[in-house]
């Protein structure tokens, strides 16, 4: 994301995290003897980001005071999932740079995982987020922006950005061992999707972008979703994404500013690493150098594997020329069915940021053109669009569909970190039902292998 982001944004992405997971056909766990934990839990976090079910979790929580309760932890419907009994206590940071090694608090009890847990994300106390990932090939798989949380976390004294950083001076390196900043409050960049997408009733297998290392956690599905605002990424991961595509894995891309900054882990991978400068990164080889993907010594662009990127959509909510929305360039997308939508028509989509394809000018009705010359995919079309800015200069954010290949997977990318937002997005009263008909659209044809375009 840009650096002006505010600093609710990467916050709002834990607050609805007790709507994001199913609890489908898991085992039931006998409720804890023990007085329930409850408001005692002021914070926490745990050893790794995701798990399998049966794997063991240790958990490091914050409390008000010392004693043995029960924890809950919660599903996609604020129910308790299962409870496990723990011993909280006060805990006190343990080392003078905790932003970066983490706040080293002592354990305060291990939890299992129920072996029939169904995928999803979920809150320990409504409080502390961790990802189960599924153990079977399910048709999807969502992706949860851990990375860009821990990117605008600024527990501990710093976070990525100097705006939330002590002395205004950001940290090149955070560690995901930390609380995140107010995960009470309300909504916004994935929550709106994670509580719709399992209406649909489809297997689905949830991870979070560190797993994305790991081809083998998503390559038996068919549809990889990017949902929110997906930042922040490691060049495993790229690479294993392009090789997703190229294989026949289609995408669907819910996010904008996506792809934006090469990331590290360390060895241990409890730590995300971006100094946002070839010159300070102290990394020998320059394609691993955390800078932005656009940055032709990393030899991998975002243009080529999603279509569009940040500089060419910019952002959506400084300017007076757009709409505020996708102004309809082709309203004969099938993405677009059952809407009764005509050319020119908006569908209201409030976004901070976008993302917009390379463009070969403007049609007599001022339509702009998709350049596909740059673009060299075998097909590609524009289904909406809008006005941004970025660097004083007016962008072009675009809704658009491609196929690199004639054997390559499908994507849509819609360019918006507006998309999965509650407030403004799939969740909100007025633009929701729209773009719940679009997402719908999109993950069925996808998946059935039906035409996404138009001709």
């Amino acid at each position: 994301m840009a650096n002006n982001l505010n600093l609710k944004a990467p916050l709002l992405f834990l607050a609805g995290l007790v709507l994001l997971s199913s609890c489908k056909n898991h085992e039931t766990i006998a409720p804890s003897p023990l007085p329930a934990c409850g408001q005692a839990v002021l914070s926490g976090y745990t050893n790794n980001t995701s798990y399998f079910p049966g794997d063991e979790m240790a958990v490091y929580l914050q409390s008000t005071k010392s004693l043995s309760c029960g924890l809950n932890i919660y599903d996609i419907n604020g129910r308790v999932a299962f409870t496990s009994n723990t011993t909280l206590f006060p805990q006190v940071i343990g080392n003078d740079h905790p932003w970066q090694a983490g706040f080293d608090y002592a354990v305060s009890g291990k939890i299992k995982i129920p072996s029939t847990l169904a995928s999803g994300v979920y809150l320990i106390e409504n409080q502390v987020a961790f990802i189960v990932k599924s153990s079977g090939a399910e048709t999807i798989t969502v992706v949860y922006p851990s990375n860009t949380i821990n990117a605008y976390d600024g527990q501990g004294g710093k976070s990525l950005y100097n705006f939330n950083s002590s002395d205004n001076k950001p940290s090149p390196i955070v560690s995901f061992h930390r609380p995140v900043d107010n995960p009470e409050e309300q909504v916004d960049f994935c929550t709106g999707c994670f509580k719709w997408i399992p209406t649909l009733n489809l297997k689905i297998n949830y991870v979070a972008d560190i797993d994305l290392e790991e081809p083998s956690s998503f390559s038996q599905s068919k549809l990889l979703v990017i949902a929110g605002h997906s930042e922040y990424w490691t060049r495993k991961a790229r690479l294993n994404f392009d090789r997703f595509v190229n294989a026949g894995g289609h995408v669907l891309i819910l996010s904008g500013n996506s792809m934006w900054w090469q990331v590290r882990y360390p060895p241990t991978k409890d730590a995300l690493i971006c100094y946002r400068s070839a010159q300070l990164d102290p990394e020998s080889d320059v394609t691993l150098k955390t800078v932005n993907w656009t940055d032709p010594t990393l030899q991998l662009d975002i243009v080529s594997s999603i279509g569009a990127d940040f500089n060419h959509g910019g952002f959506g909510l400084q300017t007076d020329n757009g709409w505020d929305g996708f102004k309809i360039r082709n309203p004969a997308s099938p993405l677009l069915a059952g809407l009764n939508l005509k050319k020119g028509d908006i569908v209201s989509l409030p976004s901070g940021e976008y993302d917009g394809a390379p463009l070969a000018g403007f049609d007599a009705d001022g339509f702009p053109i998709l350049d596909n010359n740059s673009l060299k995919f075998e097909k590609a079309e524009l289904i909406g669009f809008d006005k941004g800015t970025r660097g004083g200069q007016e962008t072009i954010a675009t809704f658009i569909v491609f196929q690199k290949s004639k054997t390559s997977g499908v994507i849509v990318n819609t360019g918006a970190n507006g998309w999965c937002s509650l407030s403004a997005g799939i969740g909100s009263a007025s633009a929701g039902p729209r773009l719940q008909v679009i997402t719908r659209n999109a993950i069925n044809r996808l998946l059935k292998g039906e035409s996404c375009f138009s001709q």
